[in-house]
């Protein structure tokens, strides 16, 4: 606040008391004006008015119209100084004297007290404002955190604090608390999933196909391969709900109120479609006649095999397509070519086969491999949940020497600032890495194993049972890699081994 010289203050008066006070203490109106009024004369300030709120409470400022027209005259610059009989004249709410201090400050407004003798421009009055800096910087502290638990608390609580981004598949009114489901989006819903899912659509011809239905979606843009993917991510349609979507070390999601649209087993399987995707590069697309493309490897260089396709006719003129595997290195000629040979993909049809039904002590290691990993990332996860406590604990103890340190008059107001934010922003950041690992160890004691039993099973019982899209979904949802070694056994034979599987449980 710049400095303002006593004879040039243009001073205004505010005088203030209830009804029951009047009666109570005698404090009069017209008792504190003559106070206030002898006051400023012998100061030598220029009185430019006096607002007078009378029979009226304290408990807010909304309600008086007296002290909102000084508030509007500081904010013009007719006065510049502030003169009360005592603090709890002006407001009895905490909340409303810092923002009315805040006020005087940003407008270079002094503020005099009466009764409890503060003065700004004096070094007591000073002190005043730095304490009531600090009360204002742990008030705006905590409205952040109350808003912020608010809404963790809403969402936990099972309700969406979305307003105008809404899921598509749900709508939801003004002030309603629970989404609902909007019938004729919910179906598009449940159809985009079961494409994915189940028919081995990919996200771009999912919404070439709804673009051209002419379907709109929720804003009325043309759907992407981007949409579809948000979509297929969305717990929402399980009936979870977010928070901190933008943010992934607060993220995290609840069980909600509102209904689903898709099941839980539907959802589980395309997130699993997802993951075998994104975590398999393929050198080539599969497709119904060569399924086996994109988790064959090799098993003399590691390389990946790429198929070879081709057509011919037969002597009914019948157009066919044949498949082979090749692994790529020998395809792409390199320096150091591999000498595994092409095979064709009814061989290792064959071999595959065979191996499946040898499978039998597979179920038994993946549990125990499981269980391992889970207990070793459970005991990660507790060690970091209390280096991270510890952290937050030390960052408190030094926040309040800082503090300590500024009420004492150690360091000065900005830098005061500058540390407090510092020291804020690094316990907001940790308390939110804390709440992710807490949430993230609680998901690891709830989350279901997929049963490999059941997998073995149905690969053994099934297989050849299977169409071969059916074939294809199965390979990338529940195979990483099929290791195979080929063997040139004449001019135009060779035989496939499969040396090893390695089966995608997670």
């Amino acid at each position: 606040m710049k400095a303002i010289s006593k004879k040039s203050l243009s001073t205004g008066i505010y005088v203030r008391v209830s009804t029951e006070e009047q009666a109570q203490e005698g404090f009069s109106i017209r008792g504190q004006m003559e106070k206030l009024k002898t006051y400023a004369l012998l100061k030598e300030w220029d009185i430019y008015d006096i607002y007078a709120d009378e029979g009226i409470s304290g408990k807010n400022i909304v309600d008086r119209p007296a002290i909102n027209r000084l508030m509007a005259d500081v904010e013009s610059g007719k006065i510049n100084n502030v003169l009360v009989f005592k603090v709890d004249r002006l407001t009895r709410s905490t909340k409303n004297l810092l923002e009315l201090v805040e006020l005087f400050e940003e407008y270079n407004c002094t503020f005099n007290s009466l009764t409890e003798s503060i003065d700004t421009d004096s070094p007591s009055g000073r002190m005043f404002l730095k304490i009531i800096g600090i009360f204002a910087e742990f008030e705006r502290e905590n409205l952040i955190a109350r808003v912020k638990m608010g809404l963790e608390r809403k969402v936990k609580e099972g309700y969406t604090i979305a307003n105008h981004s809404i899921s598509y598949g749900y709508y939801k009114e003004p002030k309603q608390r629970v989404q609902n489901v909007h019938l004729e989006e919910a179906e598009i819903i449940k159809e985009i999933f079961s494409l994915y899912a189940y028919q081995n659509y990919s996200m771009n011809r999912i919404a070439q196909e709804l673009n051209l239905r002419e379907i709109p979606t929720k804003t009325g843009v043309s759907w992407g391969s981007a949409t579809i993917r948000a979509i297929l991510v969305n717990p929402t349609y399980i009936g979870k709900v977010r928070y901190a979507m933008e943010d992934k070390s607060r993220y995290f999601t609840a069980d909600g109120q509102h209904e689903p649209i898709i099941s839980d087993e539907v959802f589980r399987d395309t997130q699993q479609r997802i993951e075998s995707t994104t975590s398999h590069t393929r050198t080539k697309l599969p497709k119904e006649r060569s399924y086996f493309c994109g988790v064959l490897y090799c098993g003399r260089c590691g390389c990946k095999f790429t198929t070879q396709n081709y057509t011919y006719k037969t002597a009914k003129s019948d157009k066919n397509y044949k498949s082979s595997y090749i692994c790529r290195t020998r395809k792409d000629r390199s320096i150091n070519q591999c000498t595994n040979p092409n095979i064709t993909h009814w061989k290792v049809e064959i071999a595959f086969c065979e191996y499946i039904q040898n499978i039998n002590d597979i179920t038994e290691t993946a549990d125990l491999i499981a269980i391992e990993t889970a207990n070793s990332a459970e005991q990660e996860l507790l060690k970091s949940i209390v280096a991270c406590e510890k952290k937050l604990k030390n960052l408190q103890t030094r926040k309040n020497q800082v503090m300590e340190q500024y009420v004492q008059g150690a360091i000065e107001y900005d830098e005061y600032k500058i540390l407090i934010k510092k020291f804020n922003k690094n316990f907001e950041k940790l308390e939110d890495e804390l709440q992710r690992k807490k949430t993230k160890l609680s998901n690891l004691k709830i989350t279901p194993k997929i049963i490999n039993e059941d997998v073995i099973l149905n690969l053994k019982e099934n297989w050849n049972y299977l169409t071969n899209t059916e074939k294809m979904i199965f390979l990338r949802r529940f195979v990483k890699k099929i290791i195979i070694t080929v063997e040139k056994q004449s001019y135009n034979s060779s035989s496939v081994n499969i040396d090893s599987v390695e089966f995608n449980y997670a």
